[in-house]
């Protein structure tokens, strides 16, 4: 969502090319797609990494690192003369060589060997890890990941120079790069929402419990699953009758089964997130693991849906407990915040009201772009 509005705002200003991987035949039609935002769109299969992997190399670097993406950009630098080159994510930071001439930026959306840090915390012995990369292809990146944390904190470190600017989405990962590379230009490029094409849903009358977001990446799936366990009975003691929906794109085996209760519904890659939202009255974000900031609360902000969230789920962004959002980590005190909520008509409005404020006065994509197109301009033009 965030690379797809950067796209849409760059080109609408700029000549564009995009370049990215794609992981099945069927996403090539993502090339004409694109092109009615930008004057190329590239998609490379990804196929198997450019070299054998180096001692010490993280996983994920070594798995984005292609020849056919390599030669592609080779193709590129040598026919098109770039004032500005974005990487997105750390694993993408591999081809920065080719374009040691020209302006380059990395775009953080986390810290990932943060993110990994924390996995490796989480689940010790990686039981719950296991169990899902056996389910879930995407979650296989987060195996062994107290040895990948390591390793890609040193490939960072080492890594984050070799940029003319980094960007980061929070103050706190501004100053985690700041302390461990003083020297690298930083900038913070937060996450937003469309406030334009998001209408408020009229929920007055929804009843269920929202939880969105990629359910294939294993952040979420550790935040359901640790909601569905642990503070959703918590619930139930208070309120039988409370209803979930969840709702999100790819949702493997074990995600699904939670359908097996009557009162909870899987919903799986919705098209307009908003037609779910509309039976629902709030939405959850139970995180436990997680680096950045989260779109899915500005989303459901936008929709006009209070939020109940952990400290990490919603750390970066500016809402405020009590006034914009409802923070709460012990699952009982998550479970009394839902309960409390659904009780408690005044509170909703209020947190939604005082929600879409914030959302339109501060996290719209246009407002956010814009600070990083005048960074870049005044860079390159000097």
């Amino acid at each position: 969502m965030r690379m797809f509005e950067e796209i849409k705002y760059l080109a609408s200003r700029h000549d564009l090319i995009v370049v990215s991987f794609i992981f099945s035949e069927k996403d090539y039609k993502i090339e004409q797609e694109l092109t009615d935002y930008c004057d190329l769109a590239v998609m490379i299969m990804l196929d198997s990494p450019y070299a054998p992997r180096k001692p010490n190399e993280p996983r994920q670097v070594h798995r984005w690192h292609t020849w056919n993406m390599r030669t592609t950009l080779e193709v590129m630098k040598n026919n098109i003369d770039f004032d500005i080159v974005l990487f997105d994510f750390i694993y993408m930071a591999s081809y920065v060589d080719l374009f040691q001439d020209t302006y380059t930026v990395l775009e953080e959306h986390n810290i990932e060997s943060d993110l990994l840090q924390q996995c490796a915390h989480a689940s010790p012995g990686n039981y719950q890890l296991q169990k899902v990369a056996g389910d879930v292809e995407a979650a296989k990146a987060f195996l062994e990941a107290d040895k990948e944390a390591l390793l890609l904190q040193e490939y960072e470190t080492r890594t984050w120079t070799k940029f003319n600017l980094v960007t980061l989405v929070s103050e706190v990962d501004m100053k985690q790069v700041q302390q461990r590379c003083p020297r690298v230009q930083t900038l913070i490029v937060e996450n937003g929402t469309d406030t334009d094409s998001i209408t408020p849903v009229d929920n007055s009358q929804g009843r269920k419990i929202l939880f969105m977001g990629n359910l294939a990446y294993y952040p979420n799936i550790d935040g359901v699953l640790f909601f569905v366990e642990e503070i959703l009975p918590k619930i139930w003691e208070q309120d039988p009758t409370m209803t979930v929906s969840i709702a999100g794109r790819d949702p493997g085996v074990q995600i699904q089964k939670l359908a097996q209760d009557p009162r909870i519904e899987i919903v799986a890659s919705p098209k307009d997130m908003s037609q779910v939202a509309k039976d629902c009255m709030m939405t959850v974000v139970p995180l436990r693991l997680g680096s950045g900031t989260r779109l899915k609360i500005l989303h459901s902000m936008a929709m006009g849906l209070p939020v109940v969230s952990t400290n990490l789920g919603c750390e970066g962004l500016s809402g405020e407990d009590g006034t914009h959002i409802l923070i709460r980590d012990e699952p009982q005190k998550f479970a009394d915040a839902v309960v409390d909520m659904s009780r408690d008509p005044n509170l909703r409005h209020k947190l939604r009201l005082h929600g879409l404020e914030l959302v339109k006065s501060k996290y719209t994509w246009n407002k956010i772009f814009s600070r990083l197109e005048k960074k870049l301009l005044n860079k390159v033009l000097g």
